[in-house]
């Protein structure tokens, strides 16, 4: 989630204009209007993820409704570039919304609880 979250902070700030130069080449993609909704996006993953590090009882569902929440705009934000030019925008709200679905079928799959965890742990100690 934290990864999703700089992922989105940096692309709001391509899109904002600012040029990126990363070695040989550099990074230019101004796109004003997504810039801000990418900006939120990646705050509302950043709330996401600062649950998940601080494991409280409500951990999961700040993290499944931040997740879904930032799925939907970037599958908004697909089919507004999906119509243009912007290959490069499409190739990365397809990369963002691949991870975004890999964290949403992680946060689905049942957690064990810490007593079971116990239990095995006393078990593989008696094997």
């Amino acid at each position: 989630m934290a990864l999703a979250a700089a992922a989105f902070a940096i692309m709001s700030v391509i899109h904002f204009g600012v040029d990126i130069p990363v070695g040989f080449a550099t990074i230019s993609d101004s796109f004003p209007g997504a810039a801000p909704p990418e900006a939120v996006i990646s705050a509302v993953m950043a709330i996401g993820a600062t649950a998940v590090f601080t494991r409280r009882t409500t951990t999961r569902g700040v993290a499944l409704a931040t997740t879904l929440f930032s799925l939907l705009g970037t599958a908004y934000g697909l089919t507004i570039t999906l119509g243009s030019t912007r290959t490069g925008d499409v190739a990365y709200h397809l990369a963002i919304l691949t991870t975004l679905l890999a964290i949403l079928g992680l946060l689905l799959v049942p957690r064990r609880s810490q007593s079971h965890q116990a239990r095995d742990d006393r078990n593989d100690v008696r094997s």
